[in-house]
């Protein structure tokens, strides 16, 4: 399989479901492939990631939730509505600010949150994609995304429920010409490794350590939301990322390379 950017350089994909003020380790993710597709077009699961994240206090971690309207048990990401009968964008608001203002870096980044929650999307999907596309601006990420929902389902293809999560990753990374899929190390429960290889596909599971950096409020508290990185660190924060990153996706790379 030949790289989407024509040459023999393994193209590498990331495929992950977009997330509300995502931690560092997602952005590493975006930041290490050729194209990074945002699953919308999957189940929605309460009491995750695609609602929530956390930030620090001096009472420990903090959650912030936006609440959403009642999804069926079916529903996809890209259905869920937000609701607004809550007040919740002036208490996420609220809450960022009273911990972060003396932060070195607060500004720019709570006004631009603040300006991306007051548009007030309908659409969990919509605020998430806005604020993933923020971060990465700070982040320096330039990677290209997109949304899965946007790749049509051959559904000729797929078969019980397990075979069916595969064969969509598959059918995306071959949508994309991706010959590496750099995944999260949650679906190595459920990637058939055995399977992508049959596709001409390499899986590598992310290996993410997060590096400690200057935070308020006592010891070193890792995996919150990016915002506690970029308003403590500021411009530094893409490189701390960086420094997370294992070595296990170089490798795979190179060994691509050599085929």
């Amino acid at each position: 399989m030949q790289s989407t950017s024509g040459s023999d350089r393994p193209c590498v994909i990331g495929i992950l479901q977009p997330m509300y003020l995502p931690w560092v380790g997602y952005f590493e993710q975006v930041a290490a492939v050729d194209h990074f597709v945002l699953m919308d077009d999957v189940q929605y699961t309460k009491r995750d990631w695609r609602n929530r994240n956390r930030i620090k206090t001096a009472n420990g971690a903090l959650w912030l939730t936006v609440p959403v309207r009642h999804p069926d048990l079916d529903s996809l990401i890209k259905e869920v509505d937000i609701d607004y009968r809550r007040d919740w964008v002036r208490k996420h608001l609220r809450s960022i600010e009273v911990n972060y203002h003396r932060r070195p870096h607060f500004r720019p980044l709570f006004d631009e949150i603040a300006e991306t929650l007051d548009q007030r999307p309908q659409r969990l999907v919509d605020l998430n994609v806005s604020l993933i596309r923020l971060f990465m601006k700070h982040l320096g990420i330039q990677t290209p995304l997109s949304l899965s929902s946007a790749i049509p389902r051959d559904q000729r293809r797929y078969g019980d429920a397990v075979d069916a999560r595969n064969e969509r990753i598959i059918e995306i990374c071959q949508h994309h010409r991706a010959d590496v899929l750099y995944d999260g190390k949650s679906a190595a429960d459920f990637i058939d490794r055995a399977r992508f290889a049959a596709a001409g596909i390499r899986v590598v599971f992310q290996d993410y350590r997060p590096v400690p950096y200057p935070q308020a409020f006592g010891e070193f508290m890792p995996s919150l939301s990016t915002l506690d990185l970029v308003m403590n660190v500021g411009p530094a924060a893409g490189e701390i990322m960086r420094q997370g990153s294992s070595a296990r996706l170089q490798e795979a790379q190179a060994s691509s390379e050599g085929r």
